[in-house]
């Protein structure tokens, strides 16, 4: 079966990426453009995935690569990693809430998690389910039809807590295809003081940290 995703190096990923972090683990790296990115800055990136025909183009530009079941949720061992990123992957998962909380084992206290998630809430998606009353199977996006989950901010805020994360920034996501919509819905937006911020944005990104000597999340 042909891979769904595009081969590309994502900026909103890569701006999520703090200075600190030398160790980095990547959870659905896909082809790995984003991660090769990093590993050209120096920085150690061990990929997994449970898409067998990613390999060849991914592992030359990844430390380490390995495909793993989709069912496992330990894919790396406890506190080894500096940072982890998860990138549109727990949306894929069941009981992901379960997943996030044991994907996070494998961060060191003081670590981030980076993770992107896309929002069922977003402006266009409300208007195909409320307005038309459906929801479409689609290759890619908001209306991927492998997406298990509904994923909206404050589900997302929640499931962060219940893994012993801290958010430490929240990121703007429009929506990448109408760049001059976005623009225009911003603005509007702005002007209401933000209250349509949750409803604009295309996907839900955010930068969290394990605290220092916390316990870990049960």
């Amino acid at each position: 079966m042909a891979y769904a995703y595009e081969d590309q190096v994502h900026e909103s990923i890569l701006r999520m990426v703090p200075a600190d972090g030398k160790v980095i683990g990547s959870i659905g790296c896909g082809p790995a453009a984003t991660e090769g990115v990093l590993v050209r800055q120096g920085r150690e990136v061990h990929g997994v995935d449970v898409a067998q025909e990613v390999y060849e183009i991914a592992r030359p530009r990844l430390t380490s690569l390995r495909i793993i079941s989709p069912d496992d949720r330990t894919p790396f061992a406890p506190e080894s990693l500096d940072g982890l990123i998860l990138a549109d992957v727990i949306e894929h998962l069941p009981a992901a809430w379960d997943a996030l909380r044991q994907y996070a084992q494998a961060v060191r206290p003081g670590g981030w998690v980076i993770i992107s998630v896309p929002n069922m809430r977003y402006v266009e998606a409300m208007a195909r389910y409320v307005l038309r009353g459906d929801w479409p199977e689609e290759e890619t996006g908001i209306f991927d039809r492998t997406h298990l989950q509904f994923m909206t901010h404050r589900r997302l805020a929640r499931w962060i807590h219940q893994a012993g994360l801290t958010p430490e920034r929240w990121f703007r996501r429009p929506d990448p295809r109408h760049p001059r919509r976005s623009w225009v819905l911003n603005l509007l937006n702005a002007g209401l003081l933000g209250l349509l911020s949750n409803l604009l944005d295309y996907q839900i990104q955010v930068r969290c940290r394990k605290p220092k000597g916390a316990a870990e999340a049960r």
